[in-house]
């Protein structure tokens, strides 16, 4: 869909320091043959610093650099893709008591690496309600747990997600109806819920996963689908490919924009050059305006990968007015693309709520 009237007033990040993959490997934590293969050169770990407090000091930065008082903060979505910490407990509430307090409505969104993207969609259509000005868009996970490895989660009999590894980290942006560094000229969202399945392998519904204790690999389920319904499983990743392609044109031609006009493309930090070429290839963009080398130091951050590519390049002045930004995301069996047009330059603002 078109979008028009809604601006990106501020953005800002939360990363904690990046362990090398090589130390990694030396401890025994992480394969040698996989991180030779792979690519990657690190991963963002956040200790015991849980996730809803990275969201805050990443909401804090957007905050501060949005020129928005707390008070014209008309909602907050709080993505994630992993636990947040106590069961039956609104992480998102944490957010807003430690950033915009007051009683603006705060959701929760899992749409796993989609989610941040996904809150976007949220947040559009909440503010073309009149008398709406700015939502906060939050988005952070940590996944320094027992029974996760972020050194092989997604590996297994079937490699999945190319290699892939998990960073800790967090993103925010402040979405106003006023104009600020980047506009939104069109975003476009679709699930797939045959490949729930995919995800789910042979696991059962209940207990919860989460409940058992038990190690979380999610290549192992995948292994299990596949050679369980190894033409689905086909199938289904041209499913996927197929409609990421689709997306990403509509949202080229919703906001008028050439691919070759595009000046750099955020995506998930998943595997290496030949995942950034299946993202791009197909829509006619230059696979080098992708974030890859970003990523190879951080790891999958699970929903903040895309607004923490957009804050690095803006507060780095690799964009500037006149740019075009596309976010090419897809997580589980979410897909969005959004398409911005740079429009001014991060700063920060003097404001007497930027934060508590």
């Amino acid at each position: 869909m078109r979008v028009e009237g809604i601006h990106i007033a501020g953005t800002g990040a939360y990363l904690p320091p990046s362990m090398p993959a090589e130390r990694a490997v030396e401890l025994g934590l992480y394969d040698r043959e996989a991180w030779r293969s792979s690519g990657w050169t690190g991963a963002a770990v956040a200790g015991d610093l849980p996730a809803p407090e990275m969201a805050v000091l990443a909401a804090r930065r957007a905050l501060e650099c949005s020129g928005h008082r707390t008070d014209e903060i008309d909602a907050l979505f709080h993505a994630y893709g992993f636990h947040q910490g106590p069961v039956v407990w609104p992480s998102q509430h944490y957010v807003q008591r430690h950033t915009i307090g007051g009683e603006a409505p705060a959701f929760a969104v899992y749409q796993a690496c989609n989610g941040m993207l996904g809150a976007m969609e949220l947040a559009v259509g909440y503010l073309r309600s009149e008398g709406r000005t700015a939502a906060l868009i939050t988005g952070a996970d940590n996944f320094s747990v027992p029974n996760i490895d972020r050194w092989s989660y997604a590996s297994g009999p079937f490699k999945t997600n190319r290699g892939t590894i998990l960073g800790d980290g967090a993103a925010a942006l402040v979405l106003s109806r006023r104009p600020g560094v980047a506009e939104l000229l069109a975003l476009n969202s679709a699930s797939l819920p045959d490949l729930e399945e995919m995800y789910r392998g042979d696991l059962p519904l209940f207990p919860p996963e989460a409940s058992l204790g038990r190690q979380i690999q999610l290549g192992a389920r995948i292994a299990e689908y596949a050679a369980r319904e190894p033409q689905k499983l086909t199938e289904a990743k041209e499913q996927l490919a197929k409609t990421r392609t689709m997306l990403g044109e509509r949202t080229l031609a919703d906001a008028g924009v050439e691919p070759g006009q595009i000046t750099r493309v955020t995506h998930v930090f998943s595997g290496g050059p030949e995942y950034v070429r299946s993202v791009l290839g197909p829509l006619g963009v230059d696979p080098d305006k992708g974030m890859l080398e970003l990523g190879r130091d951080l790891g999958h951050l699970g929903t903040a990968d895309h607004v923490l590519s957009l804050d690095h390049l803006l507060r780095t002045g690799q964009v500037g007015p006149g740019d075009h930004v596309l976010m090419a995301s897809n997580g589980a069996s979410f897909v969005t693309c959004a398409l911005f047009r740079i429009t001014g330059v991060l700063g920060e603002h003097d404001t007497d709520e930027g934060g508590k």
